[in-house]
């Protein structure tokens, strides 16, 4: 079985990346996909509180990893820049192999990006740089709004190509349902005019509820759109279902 690994960036820390990594595995499960199919990976991160993402995957048994070998602790660009941390190409290979790790027999793994595209940069990890590494496709997830979302987006989405990822979707979290029409009006009309290589896969409101999103992310989201039109995954082969 050939891995598939899909990437979640966003706009800046909070832009709800964890949010959606929950949506996309409900998405897989109610697809048909098993639970020991699946699995969930941070393999670098900044902070350690546990996302109601990691209790989905516990509650679900899923295969998970909420920390994994890089994390970002005060101080440690400065020890990296000072030669006091291992280098670049040990620190990269490690996040593999971390990943690597939780990919047998595994159809999809989803991996929890840190922060915007560019951040680890400074250590020669950043999340651009794992995902180029494992040709995994990328959803990034845009923050609410309209000028400053947009303009958001093709930075950190122009940064993103400029390094070779072509297959990348956009989901827009964290919309207040108020503005919910507007915002998706001119979006959906610009969007495509500035970034047309890249595809809209949808907006979320202003959920804060882990158990909502998780029941009601096809409302948000359409499910054969961005599993299997745009991720292109092939329909599971039935299995005994160990959840």
């Amino acid at each position: 079985m050939k891995t598939k690994y899909l990437y979640v960036m966003g706009a800046e820390s909070g832009a709800g990346k964890s949010t959606v990594c929950l949506g996309i595995l409900a998405q897989l499960l109610a697809s048909g996909f098993t639970a020991d199919q699946l699995a969930y990976i941070k393999p670098v991160t900044q902070c350690v509180a546990k996302q109601p993402v990691a209790l989905f995957c516990e509650q679900r048994h899923i295969s998970c990893k909420d920390l994994g070998s890089l994390i970002f602790k005060k101080g440690f660009s400065k020890d990296f820049i000072d030669g006091l941390t291992p280098g670049s190409d040990a620190l990269l290979a490690e996040v593999l192999a971390t990943i690597k790790t939780m990919s047998n027999d595994k159809a999809v793994i989803i991996i929890d990006g840190v922060g915007d595209p560019s951040v680890g940069s400074v250590v020669g990890v950043s999340n651009v740089t794992v995902a180029l590494s494992l040709s995994s496709s990328v959803i990034f997830v845009g923050k609410p709004g309209i000028g400053a979302a947009i303009d958001s987006t093709v930075l950190c989405v122009s940064f993103i190509q400029l390094n070779g990822i072509r297959n990348i979707g956009i989901i827009y979290n964290k919309i207040p349902q108020a503005v919910m029409p507007e915002i998706k009006k001119y979006l959906t009309k610009r969007l495509p005019e500035l970034l047309p290589e890249v595809t809209l896969l949808g907006f979320i409101g202003n959920v804060n509820d882990s158990a909502d999103i998780k029941h009601n992310f096809d409302a948000y989201i359409d499910r054969k759109a961005l599993l299997f039109d745009w991720l292109k995954l092939t329909m599971p082969n039935p299995r005994r279902n160990t959840t």
